[in-house]
């Protein structure tokens, strides 16, 4: 399958995963920690497009962890994932805020780069 075919998912995952946030707020913290445990295995088996929809579903339900995991995708996601992904600028602010993280001028997806370093979007990274 081209990679044509995978550039609508993330699109989608933003959409579904705007429709989930008060359905996980309303949740249990063992729930919630466990839906976490759910996108970090999405993650570690590469399947991308499907852990960013988990965390940033986490993350608009005020989950800081996987706001910093969401970040950290969207700051890394042409040079890692080679893929933009979507997230709107209040998304953004909103997971800087949770994440305890000072808020970087948010630029356009192609000026990501140009963007405050990655040491300013997750705690402990180096560039």
């Amino acid at each position: 399958m081209s990679n044509a075919a995978f550039k609508w998912i993330p699109a989608a995952l933003l959409v579904l995963g705007s429709h989930a946030p008060s359905a996980i707020a309303q949740s249990t913290p063992a729930t919630i920690e466990r839906s976490h445990a759910d996108a970090l295995t999405s993650f570690r088996q590469a399947r991308f497009p499907e852990a960013y929809g988990r965390f940033i579903a986490l993350a608009n339900a005020g989950h800081a962890p996987s706001a910093e995991l969401a970040l950290w995708m969207y700051r890394h996601g042409t040079s890692v994932f080679a893929r933009e992904w979507d997230s709107t600028p209040e998304q953004l602010a909103a997971w800087t805020r949770l994440a305890g993280q000072p808020a970087p001028a948010l630029a356009a997806h192609g000026d990501r780069q140009d963007a405050a370093p990655v040491a300013t979007w997750t705690r402990g990274s180096a560039r």
